[in-house]
């Protein structure tokens, strides 16, 4: 049975809030027949489609893209937008259209300027998201705009954070190697990093897993090793306020202090002392 759960809102510009809808919604189960959009000229904001569940289409620079649950595509200001469900298995879309006063230039920065087609392996929190942001307008219209741009804040940065672009790997299952990957990276980031073994347990090279790696994740090995390794010295310097520092140090994968104060010093613009007594004395 085809619902249609979408709402229309009006202008807050006013408010120069970082983002906010023009409109949000969710179909679930249309058919082509109802969920069937063409609009040569676009939309005035950015927007952003989530596929859940099902199939639909798209067609972007001249070709028709079939897409799937976890799929996305995002759309640019102005950008011609053509895209439909799929009959024999018909999707369930979440969308939303965003406009703000700096939201050009943040997308930019963070390299979606342009329109694509973008997929996550777990849009489970995605979901949930646009769910509360229906909710929110559901039972209070838009009586709490602040509410609003915030929720919609929710959505953009799960996006921006989550989202890998198809055209970056070589189909799904490499995404899906490199995500697997990181929560066993991030269990041994206290151990040698040795990045041939990395790339061999991925069935990799050393120099394509690096390119997949940043691609999907926005930074390099090292990179992703280094937060996780600062990240556990953050939580031993607080939770073992008695714990050397050199000890800190070896338990976070650097054996050598000057190596780790250097470290921690360019990730938090203090060292591990400075950063144990400012937070302990604020306890």
């Amino acid at each position: 049975m085809f619902i249609d759960r979408s709402y229309y809102l009006p202008d807050f510009s006013e408010f120069r809030f970082f983002c906010f809808p023009h409109s949000v919604g969710n179909y679930r189960r249309p058919t082509r027949a109802n969920h069937n959009v063409s609009r040569p000229d676009g939309v005035p904001g950015f927007s952003l489609h989530y596929v859940a569940q099902g199939r639909g289409f798209l067609e972007l620079d001249g070709e028709t893209h079939a897409l799937r649950a976890g799929d996305m595509f995002w759309h640019a200001p102005e950008a011609p937008m053509r895209y439909y469900s799929a009959d024999d298995d018909p999707w369930d879309v979440f969308w939303i259209q965003l406009y703000g006063s700096t939201l050009p230039s943040f997308v930019a920065d963070n390299g979606f300027s342009q329109s694509g087609i973008w997929m996550m392996k777990d849009g489970t929190l995605l979901k949930h998201n646009f769910l509360d942001l229906l909710d929110e307008i559901e039972h209070r219209n838009f009586l709490r705009p602040a509410r609003i741009s915030a929720l919609s804040y929710a959505i953009l940065i799960e996006f921006l954070t989550h989202a890998v672009s198809t055209s970056h790997y070589r189909g799904v299952n490499n995404a899906e190697t490199i995500m697997a990957l990181l929560p066993i990276m991030q269990q041994k980031a206290h151990q040698p990093f040795v990045l041939e073994e990395w790339a061999s347990s991925a069935g990799y090279s050393p120099n394509y897993f690096c390119s997949l790696f940043k691609k999907i994740t926005r930074m390099t090995p090292v990179a992703y090793v280094t937060k996780c390794r600062i990240q556990l010295s953050k939580h031993l310097l607080l939770q073992r306020p008695l714990l050397p520092i050199k000890e800190v140090a070896i338990s976070s994968g650097y054996p050598g202090l000057s190596y780790f104060n250097k470290k921690f010093m360019a990730a938090e613009g203090m060292t591990p002392g400075e950063f144990r007594n400012k937070h302990l004395s604020s306890m």
